[in-house]
């Protein structure tokens, strides 16, 4: 049996303000993402509008140094991620295969 051949999409969005919300679209068909602060600060992040500005739950953190991991084998629709840092200035990058 074949493996499927997945192409990587690259996204990247300055946070130019802290506390501010900013929107990542994320491809339909996708089926893995990742998601990590360039330099080592804190990102709030969630899947609807709102919430990572001003820390209203629900939303999550990915910690200075780490990264969020989507499950394997997902057949996304086009979607938005929105995310927030309480730093200016970072750079999130997003890695989509589909």
């Amino acid at each position: 049996m074949m493996s499927e051949i997945l192409s990587p999409t690259l996204l990247n969005q300055t946070l130019t303000n802290a506390d501010t919300e900013y929107s990542i679209s994320i491809p339909g068909g996708t089926k893995h993402f990742s998601v990590q602060c360039r330099t080592a600060f804190a990102v709030r992040f969630a899947f609807v509008t709102g919430k990572v500005a001003a820390s209203t739950a629900p939303f999550a953190t990915i910690k200075s140094g780490g990264a969020y991991t989507s499950p394997e084998k997902l057949n996304m629709a086009a979607a938005t991620l929105y995310v927030a840092s309480a730093e200016a200035g970072v750079v999130v990058e997003v890695v989509c295969w589909s």
